[in-house]
């Protein structure tokens, strides 16, 4: 996290057809201030990356371009190291962030 700010930024490739709430309420409901930017295509990828820096990555396997090899080579190529969450539901989602988050700060 950022010392400017205590909201983790997550940075979230998602199709934009699902539900964002969903997230946001878990993330709100787990004690996690978030800001979440949410990309579905490379280009936005890529433009995401160039410009900010985020705590992590959530990915979600169901975006149809983007891969999670994909999100991996243009992280190197941006020279961006996070650790990447793989989003299976809002169950585990929190769980799972919480641990990428102490690993980022070991």
């Amino acid at each position: 996290m950022s010392a400017a700010s205590d909201k983790v930024r997550i940075l979230l490739i998602q199709p934009w057809t699902q539900p964002l709430a969903p997230i946001r309420a878990a993330l709100r409901d787990a004690g996690i201030d978030a800001r979440i930017f949410r990309i579905d295509i490379e280009v936005a990828l890529n433009a995401a990356l160039e410009r900010n820096g985020y705590d992590l990555a959530v990915f979600d396997p169901t975006t149809p371009a983007i891969t999670r090899e994909n999100l991996e080579a243009c992280m190197r190529e941006h020279q961006r190291y996070m650790p990447i969450v793989t989003f299976d539901g809002t169950d585990t989602l929190v769980a799972n962030v919480r641990v990428a988050l102490a690993q980022r700060l070991n």
